[in-house]
């Protein structure tokens, strides 16, 4: 089901949470805009599978939000909130997500493809059995977590990407073969 940006943002304010499955596209023809969710509050939407190309939410607060199955592309979420928020098994191609917040968010599975975390906060955030590709990670901020040396992510694979420290791997490899970048 299509929905526009301002349809999602009445939606929610009228006090819908479930956006499950929707796509949401960008057309240069429409004339709607595509800054229109920068900045709101979209706290505990569900987003589950739902196709968001080009969407634009530059500090948006999305804490808590279900973005599971999700896929994203060329979307911008710098400085979001996005602490607490379920992306397992999302994919992100070509997103950034440069100093947004995203402790303790499960990225269980998720596809990480060109994806810009430059500055953003992965405390305790789970990426295990992720794939990680051309992933930019400079200046990240992965603090030290109970479950691990940084963030969890047991059995993600890493491929082409400068790490935090900046370390670059050049991968295919497992994290347990760069233990040390963690």
């Amino acid at each position: 089901m299509y929905i526009s940006r301002q349809q999602l943002l009445d939606r929610y304010n009228a006090g819908e949470r479930n956006f499950a499955g929707i796509t949401m596209l960008h057309s240069s023809r429409a004339k709607e805009n595509i800054s229109l969710l920068c900045g709101v509050d979209l706290s505990n939407i569900i987003l589950s599978g739902a196709y968001l190309n080009q969407i634009r939410l530059r500090g948006a607060n999305l804490c808590g939000a279900k973005l599971v199955g999700a896929y994203m592309h060329q979307a911008a979420l710098p400085d979001a909130d996005l602490s607490d928020a379920d992306l397992t098994g999302a994919v992100l191609r070509d997103v950034c997500l440069n100093r947004a917040n995203l402790t303790r968010a499960k990225l269980i599975g998720a596809q990480l493809i060109r994806t810009e975390l430059l500055g953003a906060d992965l405390t305790d955030a789970d990426l295990s059995d992720s794939i990680l590709c051309q992933v930019g990670f400079s200046r990240a901020k992965i603090a030290e977590s109970n479950q691990s040396q940084g963030i969890y992510c047991p059995n993600a694979v890493l491929w082409q990407m400068r790490m935090a420290d900046g370390t670059y791997i050049e991968g295919p490899q497992t994290v347990e073969d760069t233990r040390k970048s963690f």
